[in-house]
């Protein structure tokens, strides 16, 4: 009997989102639409840049944002990561404690992890973190009965950012495939794909039940269109969600293929579009809905988060993603 719907091991951040321009992207010499790992004095180079404009902070890290959303569509969650003892570490603590998830924070010796966010007008999102606390986890971390009481493990190519993370999802894996719990894996960010292609094609292959990328992501994993990933994935036994933008996704399981539409929206700030289409998806799976319409619920999340600033769903959202 599962008692638990969808468990995660993540890096727990704060988001700390800036509206910035192209011409900030350029002078701090950054790349668009990507993710940059920085180290303490260069993330306060960024920060420093934008000293006088508003900022707004929220709780971050992929699967974070998943469980985040999860937790208020009434799912039951478990979390595990590590902060630092500081006040982003507070406030992340009590939000988790606020939404009601299950929560296996602990201390490390560092600064809790903080994204910084450059959101351009044409809503992309480019991300600077610095990972501090978050990444000092190890396999002693991993909640073996909440993953063996849970529908779902959930977890992101972000995981992959040093041997001991590693080691603790392997671990976290092992224990979900034999207690029969549902693996899904969120490929995260083009930049994490480039680095560690094979090894996330062997997760896949071993592992995965349900696998999320979107488009650029696809191609880098397969060195192909997002349609072949979608069927080499399907084809490995998993379930591919390929997110499209504003295509919509495409989702493959066997020889089953859904094309999902977009849920028209004025563009904002693409942060955590993909980590709430995952949240919707899960959420459907748990409910035992079929694929199309769990990829419905998935997309109207994300449509929602795009349309405001951070990684947010808003009450009307949520409603929306409960009644399909």
């Amino acid at each position: 009997m599962k008692t638990l719907d969808v468990v995660s091991i993540c890096n727990a951040l704060v988001d700390i989102l800036v509206k910035a321009t192209d011409k900030d992207i350029t002078t701090l010499g950054l790349n668009k639409g990507i993710m940059h790992l920085v180290d303490d004095e260069r993330q306060q180079v960024v920060i420093n840049h934008f000293k006088s404009t508003e900022t707004t902070k929220e709780l971050g890290g992929s699967s974070m944002n998943a469980i985040r959303t999860l937790a208020q569509l009434g799912a039951k969650t478990s979390f595990a990561g590590t902060v630092g003892k500081d006040s982003y570490g507070e406030l992340i603590s009590s939000r988790m404690k606020s939404l009601g998830i299950a929560s296996h924070i602990q201390n490390a010796p560092a600064h809790t992890g903080l994204c910084f966010i450059l959101v351009t007008p044409d809503g992309e999102r480019t991300m600077n973190t610095s990972l501090g606390a978050s990444c000092l986890y190890d396999d002693k971390i991993v909640p073996h009965d909440d993953i063996k009481a849970a529908k779902i493990f959930h977890f992101s190519g972000y995981q992959w950012a040093n041997e001991t993370q590693i080691n603790a999802i392997k671990k976290a894996l092992a224990t979900a495939k034999e207690a029969g719990t549902l693996i899904s894996f969120d490929l995260a960010d083009p930049f994490v794909v480039r680095g560690c292609r094979q090894e996330f094609i062997k997760v896949i292959e071993d592992y995965a039940d349900i696998v999320f990328a979107n488009r650029e992501e696809a191609e880098l994993l397969y060195e192909s269109t997002p349609e072949v990933a979608a069927n080499k994935i399907a084809a490995a036994g998993a379930i591919a969600a390929v997110k499209l933008g504003a295509e919509g996704a495409l989702i493959a399981k066997g020889s089953e293929r859904y094309a999902i539409k977009p849920v028209a929206t004025n563009v904002i700030d693409t942060t955590g579009a993909g980590d709430m289409f995952a949240s919707g998806f899960l959420y459907g799976i748990t409910k035992g809905l079929s694929l199309e319409v769990s990829g419905k619920i998935a997309a109207t999340l994300a449509s929602d988060v795009i349309s405001r600033l951070g990684a947010s769903v808003s009450a009307e959202g949520l409603a929306k993603a409960k009644a399909l």
